[in-house]
C-alpha cells in the first residue's frame, strides 16, 4: 500500500497547489491528525465493515465539525476506497510533499522529558543552519534514552543521548580488549 499512500498524499498536495492553499491544508491536516491520534477508536468506527460507507461518512461529517469541505471530501474518498487504516501514513505523505515544496524538513526530537517550546525553537534554529533547510521538530518521549536527546531528520540522526554515549564507551572498551588480546 506504500505507493497508494504516496499517491493519496500527492493527490491532496496537487489540489492544494492549485488554489495556493498548501499551508492552510497542511495545518488543517496536522490538526485532524492530532485529533485522530487522541481518538484512534473513532478510526475503527470509520473503518468498520459493519457500517455502510454512507453511514460512516455521515458520522465523520457530524463528528468533525469545522473540517473544511475539501478535507472532508478527501476523507470520504479514503473511506470509499477502504483505506482509512492508512490515514496516518497518508497524512504523513501529504505533509512531506508540502514540506518539500516549502523548503522545510520536519523531524523528531526524542527526550526523556517533555521539552519546552523555547528549547525546541533554539535547537530548530541551530539545525536549520546545519541542514540548510527550515527545520521543525516534534518532541516525543523516549524513556530508554536515560538522558540527553536524539534528533531524527530524514536520514540524519543526531544522537546526544546518554544511552548512545554508553554504547560508544562499551564499543571502545570492547575494541581495546580485542586489540590487547591480539597482542
Amino acid at each position: 500500500m506504500e505507493k497508494g499512500v504516496s499517491n493519496y498524499g500527492l493527490a491532496l498536495f496537487s489540489y492544494a497547489l492549485e488554489p495556493n492553499k498548501v499551508e492552510e491544508y497542511k495545518e488543517e491536516m496536522k490538526k485532524w491528525e492530532e485529533v485522530f491520534h487522541e481518538n484512534e477508536e473513532f478510526l475503527v468506527v470509520l473503518d468498520s465493515a459493519f457500517l455502510p460507507k454512507e453511514e460512516r461518512k455521515q458520522i465523520l461529517k457530524k463528528t468533525c465539525l469545522g473540517m473544511s469541505e475539501y478535507i472532508l471530501n478527501f476523507f470520504y474518498i479514503i473511506i470509499d476506497n477502504g483505506h482509512i487504516s492508512y490515514l496516518f501514513d497518508i497524512i504523513d505523505a501529504f505533509i512531506t510533499y508540502c514540506n518539500e515544496h516549502q523548503g522545510i524538513k520536519e523531524g523528531i526530537i526524542f527526550s526523556t522529558v517533555h521539552l519546552d517550546r523555547n528549547t525546541i525553537t533554539k535547537i530548530e534554529e541551530k539545525l536549520s543552519k546545519l541542514e540548510n533547510f527550515k527545520v521543525y521538530l516534534r518532541n516525543l518521549i523516549d524513556k530508554s534514552l536515560i538522558g540527553g536527546i536524539k534528533i531524527v531528520i530524514g536520514d540524519h540522526i543526531y544522537d546526544g543521548s546518554l544511552k548512545n554515549r554508553l554504547s560508544e564507551v562499551k564499543k571502545h572498551l570492547l575494541n581495546k580488549e580485542v586489540s590487547s588480546n591480539e597482542d
